[in-house]
């Protein structure tokens, strides 16, 4: 994956039951409406939903809310802001199905008239998505005595969901990035990483015209919830490129996730260089590539290095230091070698930048290009090496190796 989650415990789950207020236990819908099942009450909700975000009054957004819960209001009140400060269009919410499979955590009197349904959300970030995003999510309902009202988008059932349904956002952009982040502390810095990311990009490939977008959440976990992942599974991951709605088409935005408590201490010429390989990634649809790994993350190391004035005891000390005490590697990193859980992590970017590099220094930058997009369009590089480079994997491997040999005396 392109990129340089907590079990919820009994503390937690007494905090979900406690802190909500005690809504008032509404008498059972009248038979005979036009709402007398709970999909109709949940699709009519959603329809009006939808229009109250698309531009209708706070009084009428705030009368979705369930009855006497407070929370729920400000949870719409700020899904509201969300969607003006990011400027999302073609919004649509469609409900699909009850979810059986999860039991609403809402207060205990009110279980039996709430239930978790699931939600296709449809959306797109105006001048920086050129195509929509579509997401299944959850959402937690109560039926009330004329249908059904809202009561959370935000409670973790274990599926992934937007960053701007989940968290107040604050968003700074510009005519080249927007940043929308869970915390208003440190969004400009990161615009400011952001727009100096296309910059360095556009150095190596000038015909890319951007716009980039980026991804704050308030933590880690709220991180993989973004992505639906694991506990644990970015824990030593900075950043990450992917589709919003974690689709492989190709045809889904994609923007860069930062994980905050390990982009956070990087430093300010660390974070610009995460920056600037995540959005080499994005310039070059990585995150749906499948071109062999070292190819793909050694040439967003190529990029993000390429004007930074830094030596390479510097840049490949990991690797480096590891061919002075082990010998050099006898392949090119592989796909297990970038595992998040790899002991030899940053190594293996490392000797994957330096591989590009070689190249690079050897062919020269377009033919590094040429050879690129060739192996994106084969998804492996044994014909762009003969047909671009006119060698094969297998003598460029031990040419790589010699340069490692010599890089680390």
């Amino acid at each position: 994956m392109a990129g340089l989650v907590l079990c919820v415990g009994v503390a937690l789950i007494a905090y979900v039951f406690l802190s909500r207020p005690q809504l008032a236990d509404l008498p059972p819908a009248r038979p005979g409406t036009a709402l007398d099942t709970r999909d109709d009450a949940a699709a009519e909700l959603l329809n009006d939903l939808t229009a109250a975000l698309d531009g209708g009054s706070p009084a009428a957004l705030a009368a979705l809310a369930a009855p006497g819960d407070p929370a729920a209001a400000r949870e719409l009140a700020q899904m509201k802001a969300n969607v003006r400060r990011l400027g999302i269009t073609g919004l649509s919410m469609r409900y699909v199905d009850d979810d059986t499979s999860h039991r609403p955590a809402v207060a205990q009197g009110l279980a039996r008239r709430a239930w978790v349904g699931d939600v296709q959300l449809r959306w797109r970030v105006a001048g920086f998505d050129r195509s929509s995003s579509e997401m299944e999510v959850t959402m937690t309902f109560l039926q009330t005595r004329d249908g059904a009202a809202f009561v959370s988008a935000r409670l973790d059932y274990g599926d992934p969901a937007p960053l701007w349904l989940l968290s107040k956002l604050a968003v700074e952009q510009s005519r080249t990035s927007l940043v929308m982040s869970a915390k208003r502390p440190g969004v400009v810095g990161y615009s400011r990483l952001a727009n100096q990311a296309v910059r360095d990009v556009r150095k190596v490939l000038p015909r890319w015209p951007g716009p980039l977008v980026v991804e704050v959440p308030s933590s880690q976990g709220e991180l993989e919830r973004l992505l639906g992942a694991e506990p644990d599974t970015y824990a030593a991951i900075a950043a990450v490129t992917t589709p919003v709605d974690g689709s492989n088409t190709g045809d889904s935005p994609v923007h860069i996730m930062v994980n905050p408590p390990v982009f956070g201490p990087l430093g300010e010429k660390g974070a610009q260089i995460v920056m600037s390989h995540e959005a080499a990634h994005v310039a070059t649809h990585a995150a749906t590539s499948s071109m062999p790994t070292w190819l793909l993350e050694g040439f967003a190391d190529y990029v993000a290095l390429a004007y930074v004035d830094l030596p390479v005891e510097v840049t490949a000390s990991q690797i480096l230091a590891q061919v002075r005490s082990d010998g050099v590697p006898d392949h090119l990193p592989n796909q297990d070698d970038f595992k998040a859980d790899s002991k030899d992590l940053g190594a293996s970017y490392e000797a994957a930048w330096l591989a590009c590099r070689l190249l690079g220094e050897t062919y020269g930058r377009e033919r590094l290009l040429r050879f690129y997009e060739q192996a994106d369009r084969d998804g492996n590089t044994e014909a762009a090496f003969r047909q671009v480079l006119g060698t094969s994997e297998s003598v460029f491997t031990d040419q790589w190796r010699d340069y490692l040999r010599r890089l680390a005396r």
